[in-house]
């Protein structure tokens, strides 16, 4: 009963793998629910690839549950064969055909209990490919990650209808061993009631015939056992071929995959390359900008100051302009006062002039003046009144004009005194004269002075244009570089956010690489475990494959045997006809012979034991060695 304590833990091992399928079968859903709400497409690719791998790790799983299952039936062949030996032979008793038909009856219960576990994780693997395949269909604008994607959900249903078919033949194998048990329980209760009724009538004639008849039912047995032992190696050899087959499979699906990923990972690591390259690139170019915006602001600092300062200097230069025009018409007023006191000395002087001339012919004419007196002192007053009308600025004149007077009424008394009042008003005239002189300097001077205060305020004017123009010009020279300052402010900022971008797609690439890696780490250990598992199988087979030509030729030597001695007893027939002295040598002989067949068929069986006992222990030792590889 320790094989079957091996198959209860291959089992429970089975049905623990089966559980841990449904339960990552549950986490799959639920990530599958997670792609569904996220907005973000990197987490979405990287659940959906998620996803994927999970899908082959539960396929893998349900690989090696198959090639379990292939054990367990192999071990239950062996069983049946048994079972069907123990059965055909007469010396077994009831006890030991109730053990192997129990034992029997476990194993093919158990195997049809895995069975049907695998085949309802394998449709529940099938929902969840089917549910991943409409998620993948969202990811068709990224062409290389969608296509590699498509690639392995093709390559899982294959492997998915490859599972089913290895399910539907352990499904029919299953279903042939239960027919197979009940057809034996049948068999048994034929047997007996026939052997009940044989025994109560008591005819030996009967019992005669049905040793001869059991004879050749066990040759028959023993022809269809050899048959079947013969289809079963066929199987063998189809198994190991087919065995062969998925290893080569594997092995060019693994090399796929590893193609296919190494060229994802170079194609990876030049789209990084790239983007290395030109993030360094636009770092320089930003870098560049910075520095001619920081220029920009130095210059513009340095234009400001330069515009408070030109400012200043315009508040100055407008200071000095208002004072420059007080100035010029306080020298307006001035020379307008000039000019008038210029004209009236002018007249004053033509009037002296006249005066003189009129004192000369007095002179001349001393005796005229006695008659021209009246009309002397008439001008004389006249001169008074225009004297006075000249704002008491000709003082000289005045005094000049009241001397004429004392003069023109003392003429009669002293000519002398005329003299010396001509002498003195010739004083005055000639001071006049100067005075008029002085005047006139001060006017060209003046004159002179405005001219250079318009020429001046002509150049301050056309310094105020042309600050104003300098201005206008800095002001468009700002204007340009603040303009020029946002524009490099929007690049920056676009640079930012690229720059962001690519971090995060360098972030979702290196976590792809990590993947990829773990998944490509991950096939490695499978493909050497199947190695492995394949090495174990085929020894496994191997051994059997001996064990059954030596079994087949062993059961080919006892066939010429059991002939070669048919043979001899039809030829000894027509003797025994004749003589019964022969008769009895014969049935002597024939007993002797039939003690020598019985102690061959004894010895046979021995060695049938010691085969089926052999065959027993390296089944077990190989359903051990599987056993702790699987674990």
């Amino acid at each position: 009963m320790e094989v079957n304590t091996d198959t209860v833990k291959d089992g429970s091992t089975s049905i623990e793998i089966v559980n841990s399928g449904e339960i990552s079968e549950s986490n799959n859903i639920d990530s599958l629910e997670v792609i569904s709400s996220s907005g973000d497409i990197a987490l979405q690719m990287r659940t959906a690839a998620e996803v994927l791998t999970k899908i082959e790790l539960d396929l893998a799983c349900s690989s090696e549950k198959l090639v379990n299952l292939d054990l367990l039936v192999m071990y239950v062949e062996e069983r049946e064969y048994d079972f069907e030996a123990f059965i055909l032979k007469e010396e077994s008793t009831l006890e030991d055909s109730d053990e192997k038909a129990l034992e029997f009856d476990l194993l093919s219960g158990i195997l049809d209990s895995e069975v049907k576990e695998l085949d309802n994780f394998l449709t529940s693997l099938q929902t969840e490919i089917l549910s991943s395949q409409g998620v993948i269909s969202v990811f068709e604008q990224f062409g290389e990650a969608f296509k590699g994607m498509e690639e392995k959900l093709y390559d899982c249903e294959e492997c998915l209808k490859q599972s089913f078919e290895r399910v539907t033949e352990k499904r029919a194998q299953s279903s042939r061993f239960q027919r197979i048990l009940l057809t034996s329980g049948s068999d048994e209760n034929w047997k007996d009631n026939k052997e009940v009724v044989s025994f109560e009538n008591g005819d030996l004639l009967h019992q005669n015939t049905k040793i001869k008849m059991k004879t050749v039912e066990e040759q028959r047995k023993i022809l269809q056992m050899l048959e079947k032992s013969l289809a079963r190696e066929l199987e063998l050899e189809k198994k190991l071929s087919e065995f062969t087959q998925t290893e080569e499979d594997l092995n060019i699906k693994l090399q796929q995959e590893v193609y296919c990923i190494e060229e994802e990972v170079e194609v990876t690591l030049e789209r990084l390359f790239e983007s290395e390259n030109t993030a360094e690139i636009l770092l320089g170019i930003s870098k560049e900008l910075l520095g001619r915006v920081q220029i920009l602001q130095f210059n513009l600092n340095a234009s400001i100051q330069r515009e408070e300062g030109l400012k200043s200097k315009l508040q100055d230069l407008n200071e000095q302009l208002k004072d420059k025009e007080c100035a010029l018409q306080n020298c307006e007023s001035t020379r307008s006062e000039l000019v008038e006191k210029a004209t009236s000395l002018q007249q004053k002087l033509k009037d002296f002039e006249s005066h003189l001339q009129t004192v000369k012919d007095s002179s001349d004419k001393n005796e005229e003046l006695s008659a021209k007196i009246h009309e002397t002192e008439n001008i004389i007053d006249q001169l008074k009144e225009k004297a006075y009308d000249a704002e008491q600025r000709s003082e000289s004149a005045e005094a000049e004009c009241k001397l004429l007077r004392e003069s023109n009424v003392e003429l009669n008394k002293d000519l002398c005194i005329l003299k010396s009042s001509l002498s003195s008003s010739d004083e005055r005239v000639e001071e006049l004269e100067r005075k008029l002189k002085d005047s006139e300097i001060k006017q060209e001077h003046a004159v002179a002075f405005a001219e250079a205060s318009q020429e001046k305020q002509n150049m301050l004017d056309c310094m105020v244009k042309d600050m104003e123009n300098l201005i206008e010009n800095l002001k468009s020279k700002v204007s340009k570089a603040e303009s020029s300052a946002e524009n490099a402010e929007e690049k920056c900022i676009i640079l930012s956010e690229s720059n962001a971008d690519l971090v995060e797609r360098i972030n979702f690439l290196t976590s792809r690489t990590e993947d990829l890696e773990a998944s490509l780490y991950q096939a490695e250990e499978a493909k050497k475990k199947t190695a492995k598992d394949i090495g174990v199988h085929t020894k496994f087979i191997a051994d059997l494959v001996v064990q059954l030509a030596l079994e087949r030729e062993r059961l080919h030597k006892q066939i010429i045997s059991l002939v070669k001695e048919k043979r001899l007893e039809v030829k000894h027939l027509p003797e025994m006809c004749v003589d019964p002295t022969i008769t009895t040598t014969v049935n002597s002989k024939g007993n002797t012979k039939e003690s020598m067949l019985s102690e061959n068929d004894s010895r046979n069986a021995t060695s049938a034991e010691e085969s089926n006992e052999q065959t027993t222990e390296s089944l077990d030792t190989s359903h051990e060695v599987c056993a702790s590889v699987s674990v």
